[in-house]
């Protein structure tokens, strides 16, 4: 296995960041996903475990900056949802379309944590994927900003970033806060997070507005979730009420601990193999 970084063009001509997991070429199966991460991650964080094990068991992997993050170009740190499904469906098409040995009719989609819900409505807009899988996913905008937060924590950061609209309806400037300032931490969260990332204080309105959970039903291709029943950064229920409105082929895997990290650490042999095995039965 070996990587490859590599760029694509997005939105307005932006530049964007990506890399590329190749798989050996006697194991090469021809096949590969794109991967989606999380509530401003970087292609360096989290996809980087299970791009390489999918990698070893033969599938070309793609991972990427979203624009504005990362080493991709764009409006830094303003996190607007609707632009990640584009990048998402532009990723996927960069795949099927310029990655030599590449068979476009045999393509996947995998997202973790926020990236579940921008891969969820992806793989609805776009005829590329075969198969989606979807880790401790976000799979409803506005319910879970309110679940982890008090209702006053809940109505100011919402009254905060509809100021910060009108402040640049007024100004033409984009307020940057702290990621955290959004997406609210647990204890352990704070642990997990503990680098400082940017993020635009506006992002929060976008995100209550963002509800991949529309699209369940219109889902055409076979969804393996993946869920943490112990999740405390984004509850279980974001899992099953987006699992029970799939009409498609589906299966659920919820595991009893772990956390929302669990797909990360210690349970990321077991994700591998969920998701290789997931992706052997509908990639062809």
């Amino acid at each position: 296995m070996k990587t490859r970084d590599f760029h694509f063009f997005s939105g307005p001509g932006l530049r964007l960041a990506g890399r590329l997991y190749l798989p050996d070429a006697h194991n090469d199966l021809h096949a590969g996903a794109v991967f989606c991460h999380g509530f401003g991650g970087v292609k360096e964080g989290v996809p980087v475990g299970l791009c390489t094990r999918l990698a070893q068991a033969g599938y070309t992997m793609l991972s990427f900056d979203y624009r504005g993050f990362g080493a991709s170009e764009g409006q830094r740190a303003l996190l607007l949802p609707q632009d990640q499904i584009e990048d998402t469906v532009t990723a996927l098409e960069y795949l099927a379309t310029q990655v030599p040995g590449i068979d476009p009719a045999r393509i996947g989609i995998y997202g973790t944590s926020f990236g579940g819900g921008i891969a969820a409505v992806a793989a609805a807009q776009s005829t590329r994927p075969r198969a989606l899988v979807m880790t401790v996913p976000v799979t409803s905008g506005s319910h879970w900003l309110r679940s982890i937060c008090r209702w006053y924590e809940f109505e100011m950061l919402r009254q905060r970033a509809v100021a910060a609209i009108a402040h640049k309806a007024a100004t033409g400037e984009i307020e940057i806060g702290e990621r955290l300032e959004i997406m609210v931490p647990d204890p352990r969260a704070m642990t997990r997070y503990a680098e400082h990332t940017p993020m635009a204080i506006e992002t929060a309105f976008h995100v209550l507005n963002h509800e991949p959970i529309a699209h369940a039903s219109a889902l055409a291709i076979p969804v393996l979730m993946l869920g943490a029943r112990d999740d405390s950064l984004v509850p279980y229920e974001q899992t099953t009420m987006f699992f029970e409105r799939v009409t498609a082929p589906k299966r659920l895997e919820a595991f009893e601990v772990g956390n929302h990290w669990l797909f990360y650490d210690e349970g990321l042999p077991r994700a591998a193999e969920l998701v290789t095995d997931w992706f052997a039965q509908n990639l062809g």
